[in-house]
């Protein structure tokens, strides 16, 4: 597994001028962009790669599935924090899901309040024609 990084910077530095980084699933590889300029500030090879590699971006961490497999890399660096190899699940296709994102949280809960409000008025609606 290979990781490609940025050149080094003193934690003061990084905190201050950390590029605000896009990332990539593709080919068995995580590749972050700098949302700026586009170039690769860093690039890792997952330990099966597939074609397809979707990813989910959660509290400083970069969550990855390819080839059946999981694996989580630090967001800053592309580091493997951990690894999952999901035995006896098989290699198909497979999604990741999930944010702590408050934005994200409040959007989800606010489509569902207006779903069950929509189920709501429709049953009403249904039972009041019904009589």
């Amino acid at each position: 597994m290979a990781s490609r990084s940025a050149p080094a910077r003193s934690s003061a530095a990084s905190k201050s001028s950390a590029p605000s980084l896009l990332y990539v699933g593709i080919k068995g590889s995580v590749v972050a962009l700098d949302r700026t300029s586009g170039s690769i500030v860093w690039s890792t090879r997952l330990a099966r790669g597939s074609s397809l590699v979707p990813l989910v971006v959660d509290d400083g961490r970069v969550l990855a599935i390819s080839n059946g497999e999981v694996s989580c890399l630090d967001a800053r660096t592309g580091k493997l924090v951990w690894h999952n190899e999901l035995k006896g699940y098989g290699t198909g296709f497979a999604m990741l899901a999930g944010s702590q994102d408050p934005s994200v949280v409040a959007a989800v809960a606010a489509a569902t309040a207006a779903a069950a409000g929509a189920a709501n008025i429709a049953a009403i609606t249904a039972a009041t024609s019904a009589t």
